[in-house]
């Protein structure tokens, strides 16, 4: 306690209030003055609005810094020579535009020079009358401000005069915005014109002078915080960044492999009305009109993203001291604001919250956004800026005013868009200069995202919102509409198909009218028997006069269990003239789903075949088996009985699986029917000539396409047998022999056939789930090729595309049909703009009745139409997730329950399901979320046509194409995927990753365990790691292992089989096959040792002398970059293994693991013995080009001491990475407790153990004397070790712990290096700053010294050892 604190802690209590309270006012009266000279122009780092902005514009190096240009029309009698001396005065007068930003040793620096060349080229403009040189001008100054700049050179910034006339000149001045941002600009318009009228007049200009420069602001910036401020500033935006999720607004592209920066700008208007109610909202709910702004920004984002947790940057202007009033330069900065919008609250309750996060973001402000990405550790996405990619902000009419002009000069400001920018779109709002006059609104926006008419219509629909939320702020947020009449027209218009008259006719009409018409042509073939459509009535008449026997009439329901032949079409004919409708039952299900099915839908009698015995063995009506009833049936009346259905009435009942797995049955209409095959009919030109291939299963209702596509047109149906179906072979000679023309095939199916073998094929109708381009560019020459769309709920198809021509993608779904309508509505069932997600909501002639006895799901999906366009007058909600195309053409996007988010990201499937197919002779996949016991979730892809033995290179191919957090985390190889009988992955059906199999019966191919394997599974792994069901092939780590139990392992190993495993072994394949193989192969080698040199005791070798030169242990093999990573103190290298494996494929990884001879030397000379041996063992190896040598805690000094060997020797210098690594950590020298007690804790963290009985061993005195063993279990540490084995880790780690204290780098190192710290450590930062002397860089993750190598951190880690690699 200092002597001033004393005196303070003894005032009385208000004394001392009233003396703390004068310090506070007379610090921010200090800080207040703003910034000092420096005396001197020497670099200064940069402030934290620049350093902010140069995180975003450089997620690489030398990466495009984005620019603020400024042009101006002068048009009157131009000085040319006065405009470039008023130019150079202004850059004399300012550090900033006689800047550069380099990277020095201490990080990035802005450096001053004393002057530069100031030139101003004049080009004329090509063109014969005035309005092309004007366009030409204004397109040289769109194309200059768009090159990128290149800060390293000075000046930084380009000016360039367009001659258009003699009197009309473009004015271009473009400068990084890292040195001057928007309203800086002003101030320079002010400065040049004053420079210009006292050189056009030959007077000596005399602004004010400036008492400091833009690097005094840097400097009096950064040290206006102390350390305890800025961890409380970290602590709050760690807690108010939790959980934060990536805004993915919708875009006209996906996004590439990594961040794009050209970009392209819009000028538009908010209306004044708007405006001024915001300002008066603003003013009655005691915000700022910025606020009111940004909560409308931020309803719009949630009407566009469909989310309520939302987080966009917003500039924060700072006030600006009075010393940099005068200043050019950088003072806006970046803020992450995090609103939540959920509750759909009133628009003025939405405004108090963005008001709120507003003041607490101003409040909280002053840290770096590199700082705040540490703290929030966002998932690491190249294709996009970190924690927000949007950014809106307000700007006063202050820093917008109007343009001062040259003297003499009619001076006009030109919009010109910024050439990149690091943001998907930045939006500027510009307030009012006066009552009565439109705001304005600038949106620069990435162009490899979003077309320019995208973007005007975002900014339509926030005026749009802006005028219904100020227009009744107590309102929630979903009554306001932001759509125009005429946008609302647009897509009532586009959800409507053709409108022609719907026949009231039925599907038997139909039939028998076509038996009329051609009696003797052939309606049905099967297995090559032909069968004309007279010997089909006759068939079915004769079954439906069977049924009517039984008792079948209108309205009546019958089963048809039957196998694929001409009975099946023969009894849905039947059941259609008796009046009834036939409910489509599958020969192969369990008889219990059977009986289900048919007690569900009420039938009155089954139809089966005699094999389908078993099927419907539970179903308690009667069962009558055709086979049984061929004589009766022979005896029955052939003619066509008396019409008995009526339009309305229903045709067929198909059962779909729900999402609570109980089958529901869907009522389908004669007339949907027969509207479907009209439509079908016009849209493929179907004639009598046609020939239909039956595929599809008679419980999917592609088969009613496929049915009464042929036979209610007079065309010729070939149905595939079972056999046919389940043969590729078959069914392509089928399809070749047969000459069919029409096929209505799933995704899965096509890309077994051959296309160029079917030469009569000329219609191919492709749907149920979505396809590749690729899959379009095979089977569309010569022929049509559609992309159809239709859940059962609407008669098979109502949506189609016809795609034609090449394609890169999956192509839409199309239009809808005729008579049906299709809508893109949001939850509250509005009509969402074009480009935004929403649920498809169908209707139309073929909408279903609804589900059978359903009432409480039918009132849930079905609706009434509140746009009156649905004939009908209903609609049905889909649950699946589309959006409309400008041309108002639909794109499925997936069902909405279930969207996938990782981790805050969300993923198409579709998108990870294309990259695997990529691979070579990979078959069928399907990718799926799945959730481990923790709840975690985690994407699963489920492969045919490769082995377990491919798993590898598969996911080596994904991650050449795939952000990182799109790469399955698990593989699950199967011999085929599961499919409905709708030939549809049946999700359900898919097994989860088999983590943990039993650990029993089988090796390799389903071969018997080997004794070995046996042994290690039951008697070393199983106890080790509390898993009865580990298998031979687990992964060690996956199941459950971790470095200390790796240590564990490998001598529970040595003990039990009496052969020592190297290290190198274990890491090719921790699995209990690998290590066995091993066992084994060192057992042999060990029994040869022993013929060949007699020695019964198998003597070991003699130990390495000291100057032994040591191997390296391959931890994953070389690639053309390589990292070496140093043993920390306790010697071993499995803690590595979780890094190891998450470095990219390319990267090859070796380290050195404790050597015996190391705890032997002097604490004072064991660091530069052991670097020593390491550094001559990687010399003589050869240092590859792209080579990194990296440590965690001891190891990372070790890995400092051997890079400077290194050096000293060879002139080389290796990047080095440490990692949480310090020296001389300890002001008073350790004594043999504190080891002891370290070492503790040590191997409790190592294990998996934390808590604070863990901590506080490091403070327990009895910990420091106690046996070891006997301290590890009481905190619930069991270790496999015997006391020589733990006696000699021990040993090592003491070893380590007093050479890293005893050690001091002899010389500093020129090489690069990273810093990598576990949280923010000044100290350790600052500790290596001044023993390195080529390049430093430093950064924090998130967690703690023992956090390093898991989630969120490791992918930090990982990242800057690659970056290390490739710079």
């Amino acid at each position: 306690m200092t002597d001033l604190t004393r005196r303070l802690a003894a005032l009385p209590a208000p004394r001392r209030a009233q003396f703390l309270a004068r310090l506070r006012e007379f610090a921010e009266a200090v800080a207040g003055r703003g910034p000092t000279p420096r005396g001197d122009t020497g670099p200064t780092p940069l402030s934290y609005a620049q350093q902010n902005l140069w995180f975003f514009d450089h997620p690489v190096p030398n990466g495009p810094a984005s620019g603020t240009p400024l042009c101006l029309r002068l048009r009157g009698a131009l000085d040319l020579d006065a405009l470039r001396s008023a130019l150079a005065a202004v850059v004399a007068r300012h550090d900033t535009l006689r800047s550069q930003i380099v990277e020095r040793e201490g990080g990035l620096m802005q450096v001053v020079a004393t002057e530069v060349p100031v030139s101003l080229p004049v080009v004329e403009a090509e063109g014969d009358d005035h309005g092309q040189p004007l366009a030409a001008a204004r397109a040289l100054v769109v194309e200059r401000a768009g090159e990128p700049f290149d800060l390293s050179r000075m000046p930084a910034w380009r000016a360039v005069l367009v001659r258009v006339a003699v009197d009309d000149h473009l004015f271009l001045f473009d400068v990084p915005t890292v040195l001057c941002d928007a309203p800086s600009r002003i101030l320079l318009l002010r400065e040049l014109a004053v420079f210009y009228r006292a050189s056009e007049s030959g007077d000596a200009a005399q602004p004010p002078g400036l008492p400091v420069q833009y690097g005094d602001y840097a400097i009096w910036q950064r040290g206006r915080l102390d350390s305890g401020e800025l961890d409380q500033r970290a602590a709050y935006w760690r807690d108010k960044l939790a959980g934060v999720e990536v805004v993915e607004f919708p875009t006209d592209r996906p996004r590439a492999e990594v961040r794009t920066f050209a970009v392209a700008g819009g000028s538009f208007t908010v209306g004044h009305e708007a405006m001024e109610r915001a300002g008066e909202l603003a003013r009655a709910v005691d915000a700022s009109l910025s606020d009111v702004l940004v909560a409308a920004f931020f309803a719009l984002l949630h009407r566009y993203c469909g989310v309520d947790d939302l987080v966009i940057g917003s500039p924060d202007a700072h006030l600006r001291p009075a010393a940099v009033a005068s200043l050019i330069g950088l003072f806006t900065d970046l803020r992450v604001l995090r609103a939540d919008v959920s509750g759909d609250p009133a628009f003025r309750e939405l405004v108090q919250r963005v008001a709120r996060v507003s003041a607490e973001a101003h409040e909280q402000g002053g840290l770096p956004l590199r700082t705040l990405t540490d703290v929030a550790d966002p998932v690491v996405d190249p294709s996009r800026a970190p924690l927000f990619q949007i950014v809106f902000g307000v700007e006063s009419t202050e820093s917008t005013e109007s343009t001062p002009g040259l003297p003499g000069i009619a001076t006009s400001q030109e919009a010109v868009p910024a050439g990149t920018s690091p943001f998907d779109m930045r939006w500027t709002l510009t307030e009012q200069s006066a009552a009565g006059v439109d705001a304005s609104l600038a949106i620069t926006y990435n162009t490899g995202l979003f077309d320019a008419g995208s973007v005007a219509r975002f900014a339509r629909h926030y005026d749009a919102l802006l005028h219904a939320l100020t227009a009744a702020p107590d309102a929630p947020l979903s009554a306001a509409g932001m759509l125009s009449p005429a946008e609302r027209e647009f897509l009532a218009q586009a959800a409507m198909g053709p409108v022609r008259p719907v026949r009231e006719s039925t599907i038997v009409e139909e039939f028998e009218a076509r038996v009329q018409e051609a009696p003797e042509s052939v309606a049905v073939v099967v297995a090559g028997r032909e069968t004309s459509y007279a010997e089909l009535n006759a068939r079915a008449n004769r079954l439906a006069a069977l049924l009517r026997e039984r008792s079948v009439g209108p309205g009546a329901r019958v089963g048809l269990c039957l196998r694929r032949s001409l009975d099946v079409v023969t009894a849905i004919l039947a059941v259609l003239k008796a009046g009834a409708a036939y409910v489509p039952l599958d020969t192969t299900h369990p008889s219990g789903r059977v009986a289900e099915i048919a007690a569900d839908a009420e039938v009155r009698v089954v139809l089966a075949h005699a094999e389908a015995g078993r099927a419907v063995s539970e179903v308690a009506v009667p069962v009558v088996v055709l086979d049984d009833v061929r004589g009766e049936l022979a005896a029955l009346p052939e003619g066509n009985p008396p019409l008995a259905a009526q339009p309305g009435d229903v045709a067929y009942v198909i059962y779909t699986s729900g999402s609570t797995g109980k089958p529901k049955g869907v009522l389908l209409e004669h007339r949907g029917v027969v509207n479907f095959t009209d439509s079908t009919r016009d849209l493929f030109d179907l004639t009598s000539a046609d020939r239909v291939l039956g595929f599809a299963s008679v419980t999917f209702d592609v088969s009613v396409f496929e049915i009464f596509s042929a036979l209610l047109t007079g065309a010729r149906l070939c149905l595939a047998t079972d056999d046919e179906r389940l043969s590729v072979d078959r069914l392509q000679s089928l399809m070749v022999q047969a000459g069919i023309t029409v096929i209505d095939l799933p995704p899965t199916v096509l890309p077994l056939l051959a296309p160029e073998k079917f030469t009569a094929l000329r219609i191919a109708f492709v749907g149920g789930e979505a396809f590749s381009g690729e899959l379009v560019n095979r089977w569309n020459p010569g022929r049509r090729l559609f992309n159809g769309y239709g859940p059962t709920e609407c008669t098979v198809t109502m949506i189609v595309e016809e795609c034609q021509g090449t394609w890169d993608a999956s192509p839409p779904i199309g239009l809808p049909m005729a008579n049906h309508i299709a809508h893109v509505l949001d939850g509250d069932l509005r009509q969402v703009p074009v480009g935004v997600p929403g649920e498809l909501v169908i209707g139309g002639a073929g909408l279903a009745r609804g589900y059978l006895n359903r009432e409480e799901l039918n009132a849930e999906k079905f609706l009434a139409d509140p746009f009156g366009t649905a004939p009908g007058g209903r609609l049905y909600r889909t649950g699946d997730l589309v959006k409309r195309l400008p041309d108002g053409r639909l794109v499925f996007l997936g069902r909405i329950d279930q969207q996938v988010k990782i981790r805050g990201l969300r993923i198409e499937l579709g998108d990870v399901e294309s990259a695997l197919t990529g691979f070579e002779g990979i078959g069928p996949v399907s990718v799926q979320a799945w959730s481990d016991d923790s709840g975690d979730r985690h994407l699963v892809g489920y492969l045919t046509g490769v082995t377990a033995e491919h798993v590898p290179a598969v996911r080596e191919h994904v991650r050449a194409l795939l952000p990182s957090y799109m790469i399955p985390s698990f593989f699950v190889v199967l011999d085929e995927l599961p499919l409905t009988s709708s030939g549809k992955v049946d999700r359900r059906r898919l097994p989860p990753p088999d983590l943990s199999r039993a650990g029993t019966a089988t090796g390799t191919g389903g071969t018997p365990l080997t004794e070995t394997e046996r042994r290690l599974l039951r008697d070393v792994l199983v106890p080790l790691l509390h898993n009865e069901r580990i298998g031979v092939h687990d992964d060690f780590f996956l199941a459950g292992g971790n470095s200390l139990k790796a240590v564990q392992l490998m001598s529970t190993i040595r003990r039990r089989f009496g052969v020592e495993i190297a290290p190198g072994e274990f890491f090719a394949s921790p699995s209990a096959a690998h290590l066995a193989a091993a066992v084994d192969a060192a057992q042999a080698a060990r029994s040869m040792r022993r013929v060949d040199d007699g020695d019964p005791l198998d003597a070991p070798a003699d130990p390495p002398g000291p100057e032994a030169v040591r191997a390296p242990v391959v931890i994953r093999a070389a690639g053309p970059a390589q990292v070496v990573l140093l043993h920390p103190s306790g010697g071993e290298l499995f803690c590595y293994v979780p890094l190891s494996r998450a470095l990219g494929g390319e990267i090859g990884v070796t380290g050195f693991a404790a050597d015996p001879r190391d705890a032997d030397a002097a604490p004072a000379e064991a660091m530069a013995a052991t670097a020593a041996r390491i550094a001559r063992s990687l010399v003589e190896g050869g240092l590859l080009a792209s080579c990194c040598l990296a440590g965690w805690s001891y190891g990372g000094v070790l890995a400092f001491e051997v890079a400077r060997q290194i050096e000293q020797k060879t002139g080389e210098r290796p990047s080095v990475v440490l990692l949480d690594a310090a020296y001389d950590e300890d002001a008073e020298p350790l004594d043999e407790a504190t080891v002891r007690r370290r070492f503790v804790h040590d191997v409790a963290r190592l294990n998996g153990h934390d808590g604070p009985e863990v901590t506080a061993v490091l403070n327990d005195p009895d910990a420091g004397t106690a046996d070891i063993r006997e301290t590890l279990t009481g905190l619930g540490v069991e270790l496999e070790l015997t006391g020589q084995e733990l006696a000699r880790r021990f040993a090592t780690f003491r070893s380590s712990a007093l050479s890293q204290q005893e050690y001091r780098p002899p010389t500093p190192y020129g090489g690069p290096v990273t810093l990598v710290t576990a949280g923010p450590n000044p100290a350790m930062e600052e500790q290596w700053r001044a023993v390195c002397t080529g390049p430093f860089r430093a950064e924090s993750v998130p967690g703690d010294h023992y956090t390093l190598f898991t989630a969120p951190a490791l992918s930090r880690v990982v990242a800057a050892i690659e970056e290390t690699l490739r710079a």
